[in-house]
């Protein structure tokens, strides 16, 4: 079977690249991590030989745990800040509750 396409002798390299991006939108109380914007493109190449594939997906393999660790990273920073918002407001329910509770103790006779 002939093929239209052909590649040049030796080596080609496929430089292509994964490309995710995001927007998190936390409440609007939390207080935003400064090392981290709201919005953010992660970009990872991937680098792999034509000459065969199981090089190319070996390369593909590589970026996706690349990129899926960049991810990870960055939403575990924003999760670390939601989550301290949250504890707060726990606490303060929490406390509100206890005086509700202890104020309502000696109404009961």
């Amino acid at each position: 079977m002939d093929s239209e396409c052909s590649r040049p002798a030796g080596i080609a390299f496929l430089m292509s690249s994964i490309t995710i991006t995001y927007t998190v939108y936390p409440p609007t109380e939390t207080v935003l991590p400064d090392e981290l914007p709201t919005s953010r493109t992660i970009e990872v190449a991937v680098n792999a030989s034509q000459d065969s594939g199981s090089s190319y997906y070996g390369g593909l393999h590589e970026a996706l745990a690349e990129a899926r660790n960049q991810i990870g990273i960055d939403l575990t920073i924003w999760r670390d800040a939601v989550g301290k918002l949250e504890l707060s407001k726990e606490s303060k329910k929490g406390k509100m509750d206890e005086e509700e509770e202890s104020d309502g103790e000696g109404d009961e006779e």
